[in-house]
């Protein structure tokens, strides 16, 4: 069974994506998505989110 994304939820994605470019004549346009399955504990994907994070 697939599981449906709320349409506000993908709209959030591509507004954070957005503003992340900021060159001038860039376009973004989101063609499609899809889930990843997590395949290290939540422990890990924090610290690597922390660790970005600390380099921006």
């Amino acid at each position: 069974m697939k599981e449906q994304i709320n349409e506000e939820i993908i709209l959030a994605i591509s507004a954070a994506i957005a503003a992340l470019e900021v060159r001038p004549g860039y376009k973004l346009v989101v063609k499609s998505f899809r889930r990843i399955p997590q395949t290290s504990p939540v422990w890990s994907a924090t610290g690597k989110i922390e660790r970005l994070k600390r380099r921006m």
